[in-house]
């Protein structure tokens, strides 16, 4: 999304209507590019009418206020060149609104229909104004396509913010949100529900309407002809469980599994789907959890209007399919199937934060009360070893700790990280130190890419490839200095992500014998690899860290009965790695273990810069390549390539 950020100026177009899907994405757009909103005000009959009186939230004016049937060339004449549009986006809202002469927009002019379920005719019809259509129906695509129009699928969502949970006693076994037409289908089902159990119905929105989602163990759904609506989503985002019909040919059923994301009836059996549900409380939370995660995943109105301007504006050819979005749906979630004894659904969470606590950092302006504010605004079980009763006694109340260990004595980083896992229940770990001060941005980051990375085990914002023999750095990652993910030797450990499966599956663990301090990466490294898995660093700048913000403190680090000289800690741990790794490597006749990783990036590397016609720098990263490393191999034919290729450019 950043790539549009204040780059662009869209005029969005609609109703001023707050609770229509364009109060969202005018929510969405204005967080990423500049946002005009243009169209007339909400005529006062229609509250009436649409019973709109419980909407509690102010009936506005948009940026540029207009009748119902504008004149767009008239609008853009009198409009400097500074403010005119890059996009036009109109999105259906209430009826009757439809600008005229659109032709007068130089821009891109693209429309998103909603009820193409409804008003199928006048869709087809008014679409031909527009450059490119966006559709919410995914089954009415071919009907668009026959007449030659441009259009691509985009699913509503829902606005994590509005549609939030709220902590509240759920005191309605079954409840609905929405319109009921006398002698409708719905109403039938909703009878059926409540010869069964209480059912509540109320006409709400917004905070009212999240609110009472969260108060209720089940909000039931039904599909007007098939449509795939806001409610299916907006009830999963308050981490509820839904009730739904299946909307045939929607992408519902490739979105979202019955009996894992949500709840799927039938007409005939829906009063039996109410009841299994309401007597299974934890299979229902855990679905709906589930659920929560995945919407907030992959379908907010975020997510829509990155892929809307990504197709409209910067190239991409199609928005994503019904597959696409459920494999984005699913970063950061375990299997279903999955044997993750330690989780069992335990938090209501899917990520813990393990934080060892030695002391407040006297050497950095961050310490573990920073942090804590820090992750105040970051969902997540927090939990801290205390490497010392001093600092526990004041913090161990801490609102946002879910869990805690206090030690006697310092037992370590390894021994505090191993120990916080054993504590955790979620699927995903992320290990900090007190020392840094972190935001949203670099979890979501290093949390997608650990997902969605081959064979990926740990990832972090910073790593090496590391020379085993001389224990030394052949190149550092730092912050800022590399723009792609990069599989590495090792990722440092001030801050990095784990996928809790290898730890609770006995694959790895932290070295022990690595106490209190340093190697404990490398040995992280060369165990992820020894197990045919992989390291990465994620480009991301949402963090900042100050290095050995504790160790720079002391004269001597204290640790169970001993205190040593950080010097001396990193000679005995030396020699520790150094023999464990050569041990490994020769039980196991695979001496290319201890083998990094660092002339394959580096030639492939240079390649690319070749291929890129950067002939100058590719040859800097060989030589840079033959300086440091005894072995030639590939090297020579790689410098051969580039002289070829320069050659033919000049």
């Amino acid at each position: 999304m950043s790539i549009y950020t204040g780059g662009i100026h869209v005029w969005l177009a609609y109703v001023a209507y707050p609770v229509t899907t364009a109060a969202y994405f005018e929510r969405a757009l204005r967080r990423c590019c500049r946002t005009t909103t243009i169209g007339p005000p909400l005529p006062h009959e229609l509250i009436d009418k649409w019973q709109l009186q419980n909407m509690k939230l102010p009936l506005k004016e948009q940026d540029i206020s207009t009748g119902g049937n504008p004149d767009m060339a008239m609008v853009i004449a009198g409009t400097d060149l500074a403010n005119q549009p890059d996009l036009y986006l109109w999105v259906e809202s209430v009826g009757g609104y439809y600008p005229l002469n659109l032709q007068a927009l130089s821009c891109p002019k693209v429309c998103y229909l909603i009820d193409s379920h409804l008003n199928l005719p006048m869709h087809l019809e008014w679409a031909k104004q527009f450059d490119m259509v966006f559709i919410a129906q995914r089954e009415y695509l071919e009907e668009f396509r026959k007449q030659g129009t441009r259009v691509h699928w985009l699913p509503l969502g829902c606005d994590p913010e509005v549609h939030q949970r709220f902590e509240a006693p759920k005191v309605y076994p079954v409840a609905f949100v929405g319109g009921v037409q006398p002698g409708s289908r719905r109403e039938a089902l909703l009878n059926k529900l409540a010869s069964l159990v209480p059912v509540h119905y109320e006409r709400c929105f917004w905070d009212d309407m999240a609110r009472l989602f969260s108060q209720s163990q089940i909000v039931f759904n039904e599909a007007v002809r098939n449509d795939l609506n806001m409610r299916v989503f907006e009830v999963m985002s308050t981490g509820t469980l839904l009730l739904s019909d299946i909307a045939k040919n929607s992408g519902q059923d490739e979105l979202f599994r019955d009996g894992e994301d949500y709840a799927a009836y039938c007409d005939s059996n829906i009063c039996d789907v109410a009841r299994f549900y309401l007597e299974n409380k934890a299979l229902q939370e855990q679905i709906a959890a589930r659920g929560q995660r995945m919407v907030h995943n992959a379908h907010t109105y975020a997510h829509r209007v990155e892929d809307l301007l990504a197709v409209a504006l910067g190239g991409k050819a199609d928005t994503f399919s019904a597959i696409e979005l459920r494999e984005r749906s699913l970063v950061g979630l375990p299997a279903i199937d999955a044997e993750i004894s330690a989780n069992s659904y335990i938090s209501s969470t899917y990520r813990s934060f393990i934080i060892p606590v030695l002391d407040m950092s006297p050497a950095s302006e961050y310490n573990i009360l920073t942090l804590l504010k820090d992750l105040e605004e970051i969902e997540g079980d927090v939990i801290v070893v205390f490497n010392g009763p001093e600092v526990a006694e004041h913090l161990k109340g801490h609102p946002r700790i879910t869990r805690y260990a206090i030690m006697k004595q310092n037992i370590g980083v390894a021994r505090a990280w191993n120990l916080g896992l054993e504590i955790a229940a979620t699927p995903t770990a992320f290990i900090l130190n007190a020392d840094l001060h972190v935001e949203r941005s670099a979890i979501d980051a290093l949390e997608q890419a650990l997902y969605q990375l081959p064979d990926a085990a740990c990832v972090g914002p910073q790593g090496s490839f590391f020379n085993f023999t001389l224990a030394k750095d052949y190149t550092y990652f730092d912050k800022g200095t590399f723009d792609r993910p990069v599989e590495v030797d090792a990722v440092s450990g001030f801050f990095f992500a784990l996928k809790m499966e290898h730890f609770n599956q006995k694959v790895l663990r932290f070295e022990n014998g690595f106490t209190p301090c340093y190697f404990e990466e490398w040995d992280l490294g060369l165990q992820i690899k020894r197990a045919g898995l992989k390291s990465y660093i994620v480009p991301t700048s949402g963090y900042d860290h100050h290095w050995s913000g504790s160790i720079r403190a002391l004269r001597e680090i204290r640790f169970y009965e001993k205190a040593e000289t950080a010097g001396e800690i990193l000679q005995r741990n030396r020699l520790l790695f150094f023999n464990k790794w050569r041990g490994i490597a020769g039980r196991d006749n695979n001496y290319s273990l201890l083998e990094s990783g660092f002339m394959v990036n580096s030639m492939r590397h240079a390649q690319l810069l070749a291929d890129e016609g950067c002939f100058e720098e590719a040859r800097k990263v060989l030589d840079g390549v033959a300086f440091c490393c005894q072995e030639d191999t590939g090297i020579a034919a790689l410098q051969r390539y580039i002289d070829i290729l320069a050659c033919k450019n000049r």
